[in-house]
């Protein structure tokens, strides 16, 4: 067997099950009753748009917002009046606690593993809105495989070309350019079924998000002025209207994202390692385009490594998946 023969045939028996397994996958998700496709609150508007970091800056800003915790220079945190209206506010006011000097972007990643957090993306991932951690972890990792490999045999056929430049079929085409083909569709293949198993949010999650997207707009009943918590949960802390709060928030996901302590809010991620979430796993990150829960951070902290296609879509619109077995 020759060499372009063997990468076709190698490429295409690898694409074609990772497109089987794509489908497979997508075809054993749970149906979704219409009543269950709804986000029931400000926290799981937040999971779904941007993970737990979006959660926590949500709670913040609302906190904020009515006086109860102060955000100020540099990126540090104080308490005004220690009252908690629910769970996550509660995890927020139990991280500031145990953050010596109150510094934003350590309370952060503190609140962001806390149950009550962790709790929203079980929640929503029993409901189907969205796939919990390590889910088609198997098969995106063989996508990851299969695209660097795709890599390394053009860098072959081009050692190959090189080598066999001055031999006697000299007017045969050379095996870089036969296997391009091969290679292209390889890395086609393998990069968008790797989108599809990092995307965490379903259909109905996206569904979901764009009803609490419609609801909340400024022409919806209620008028145009939305709680400080309900705008970060919807759109992130980009729009908060207060640009000394929002600057401190910056500063934080930079820092966040430099450290790798926390999410940041800008982009997305997948999830490994130990934690409070379902099976073993700890949510974090975004679920657009990526795989974290919109348009959420790049890592977890806490010993939760977070990798994984650099979407779950970060920033993008939450919809269904593209190719290799669809949304």
């Amino acid at each position: 067997m020759s060499y372009p023969q063997a990468v076709y045939l190698g490429l295409g028996a690898s694409s074609l099950l990772l497109v089987l397994g794509t489908v497979l996958v997508r075809l054993r998700a749970p149906s979704v009753r219409r009543t269950d496709a709804l986000a029931r609150d400000v926290w799981e508007t937040a999971f779904l748009a941007g993970g737990p970091g979006r959660v926590v800056d949500a709670a913040l800003a609302g906190m904020h917002e009515d006086g109860r915790l102060a955000v100020g220079g540099p990126g540090v945190v104080t308490v005004r009046q220690a009252l908690a209206q629910d769970a996550v506010e509660a995890a927020v006011l139990d991280a500031t606690a145990r953050t010596p000097g109150g510094a934003l972007a350590t309370l952060r990643a503190t609140a962001m593993h806390s149950p009550a957090v962790q709790d929203i993306g079980d929640r929503l991932a029993a409901r189907g809105l969205l796939r919990r951690p390590g889910a088609g972890r198997g098969w995106r990792r063989w996508a990851g495989v299969q695209m660097t490999v795709c890599g390394v045999l053009f860098f072959v056929g081009v050692l190959l070309s090189v080598a066999g430049s001055d031999g006697d079929d000299r007017y045969a085409a050379p095996p870089v350019v036969t296997t391009l083909p091969a290679v292209i569709g390889g890395l086609v293949v393998g990069s968008l079924c790797r989108k599809v198993f990092t995307r965490r949010i379903t259909k109905a999650g996206s569904f979901a998000l764009h009803a609490a997207k419609v609801a909340h707009s400024p022409g919806a009943a209620g008028g145009a002025w939305q709680p400080a918590g309900m705008v970060v949960a919807l759109g992130g802390t980009a729009l908060i209207a207060d640009e000394l709060l929002r600057q401190q928030f910056e500063e934080a996901q930079r820092a966040a994202a430099g450290g790798g302590s926390a999410s940041s809010g800008s982009s997305s991620s997948d999830v490994s390692g130990g934690g409070s979430g379902s099976e073993g796993a700890t949510w974090c990150g975004s679920s657009d385009g990526g795989s974290g829960c919109g348009s959420g951070g790049s890592s977890c902290g806490s010993g939760a490594s977070c990798g994984g296609g650099s979407s779950c879509g970060g920033g993008s619109s939450c919809g269904g998946g593209s190719g290799c077995g669809g949304g």
